[in-house]
């Protein structure tokens, strides 16, 4: 049974420590709780022992000559554990954001409860600009900020010649320069935008990008 337990709590927390104490079911005989450190407390992480008898016969088992190890462990409690979930309400929940860190076994990743503000803008750049070089300038110029934004998408990306006559006359664009339309989630963790406060940062996202020769500030 000790092989057991060593083999389960290695498979669920790699590493932790663990111990258990001695208790009663009525489907073991020799029973045990196991518990695991997690986070500075010790919490259950499933019970365990030696199939009772009356189990083994209920089964048309004659206990003489069968034996066997029992295990009862709850699947909830133990993803919790090994992802950091603070609240089980998460595991059921249908947000995307949520529903996608469920498969895998990474690390939880705080998802905030308010709601998102989302701004589209348009703006011309140099056409060798990716999205990891557009991730960094808008953290740049956002410091502190930066921290509201959930998302960053590009809708689409259309380069010079390719945009329409209008179009080109409009936002000043020249060769090897594009048009890209972003959508930015923005998303505090620990509080909800105002729509003044969304519109500076998305002005703010929009100065630190945008290298055409018109503005189109909100």
């Amino acid at each position: 049974m000790m092989t057991m337990i060593g083999v389960l709590v290695a498979a669920v927390l790699p590493g932790a420590e663990w111990t258990m104490t001695d208790v009663t079911h009525p489907y073991t005989s020799g029973g045990r709780q196991i518990d695991v450190l997690h986070n500075g407390e010790w919490l259950e992480l499933a019970e365990c022992g030696r199939i009772h008898p009356d189990v083994l016969r209920g089964s048309g088992l004659d206990p003489e000559r069968w034996s066997g190890l029992a295990l009862g462990m709850g699947l909830e409690r133990a993803l919790m554990l090994r992802k950091g979930i603070p609240d089980i309400r998460y595991l059921r929940a249908e947000d995307a954001r949520i529903a996608s860190q469920m498969l895998s076994l990474e690390p939880w990743q705080h998802v905030s409860p308010l709601p998102a503000s989302r701004r589209d803008i348009s703006v011309v750049l140099a056409a060798d600009e990716d999205e990891e070089t557009l991730g960094d300038r808008i953290r740049i110029a956002l410091g502190a900020d930066a921290d509201v934004i959930e998302s960053v998408e590009v809708l689409s990306r259309t380069a010079h010649q390719d945009l329409p006559d209008p179009a080109r006359v409009r936002l000043g664009t020249q060769d090897g320069q594009v048009n890209l339309l972003l959508r930015i989630v923005l998303r505090p963790i620990d509080r909800t935008l105002t729509a003044e406060q969304a519109n500076t940062i998305r002005n703010s996202i929009y100065r630190a990008l945008h290298e055409g020769p018109v503005m189109e500030l909100i």
